[in-house]
């Protein structure tokens, strides 16, 4: 129980930072004004277990992007998550400034996890200030150019990047816990989904070592609509042992 729900919030944020390298522009274009949001949900045996949201919007001269992950239905009494991310980011350039980690997780089998972690870019150094709020610790990382955090990424490439087929999309990110390099290749497909039934789709697909299974590999799967909404329908981890776990796209609301 402890790895399978773990696992998922983890990946969750590398994974909202992934999907939107192909998302050239916001994902119903003419009606987003100053924000949209993606809501979405696991299901087990025809249970919900998991709700995940992530959300973009702007505050004068900042983007900020907030991401949460809670636990729900019939596994909360065994495993409550209240997870919540908050990213700011410079309007002018997309550089990351401020990244805001909340976590708020405890389970029968799993150990308490109770911390605020605050990083601090800057960019020009190549430095990251690590802050843990309670215990009060500070750490500098050097990290390589052109590195941002798991949700400065989402808004970088919602904002920027295109993806086709058989791209091959590279990227560093640095969440405060580890340096990920990733490599995701894209491929035109189709799916079905609960919300828009079978749609076409582009799947970005990639092989990641999961630490909390001794290393072992595993596959991710990113899946958007194949035309002008793009819409981030799917987002599956294949987990060594564990089997499949699927964020199904629910809503989308913009504002």
């Amino acid at each position: 129980m402890k790895r399978l729900m773990t696992i998922p919030m983890a990946f969750f944020m590398l994974l909202c930072a992934l999907l939107p390298q192909a998302i050239g522009h916001p994902s119903i274009p003419g009606e987003v004004k100053n924000g949209i949001s993606f809501h979405y949900r696991v299901q087990k045996l025809g249970n919900t277990i998991i709700t995940a949201s992530l959300s973009i919007e702007r505050d004068g001269p900042l983007h900020v992007i907030r991401a949460a992950v809670d636990t729900t239905g019939i596994i909360r009494p065994f495993f409550k998550m209240h997870n919540r991310f908050c990213s700011y980011v410079k309007e002018d350039d997309l550089a990351p400034w401020r990244y805001v980690k909340r976590i708020n997780q405890r389970g029968v089998f799993a150990q308490k996890k109770l911390y605020t972690d605050i990083l601090t870019f800057d960019n020009n150094s190549g430095k990251v200030m690590v802050e843990r709020v309670d215990p009060h610790t500070v750490e500098e990382v050097t990290v390589p150019p052109n590195t941002y955090d798991p949700l400065t990424i989402f808004l970088k490439s919602f904002l920027e990047a295109e993806g086709e087929d058989d791209n091959q999309i590279e990227m560093t990110i640095y969440d405060g816990i580890k340096i990920r390099e990733v490599t995701f290749a894209a491929k035109c497909t189709e799916i079905s989904t609960p919300l828009y039934g079978e749609v076409k789709a582009v799947c970005l697909e990639s092989e990641v070592p999961f630490s909390s299974l001794g290393d072992q590999e595993g596959t991710i799967k990113i899946w958007y609509t194949d035309d002008e909404r793009r819409l981030p329908v799917n987002i599956t981890l294949e987990l060594p042992s564990l089997g499949s776990v699927e964020f199904e796209l629910e809503r989308v609301e913009v504002w």
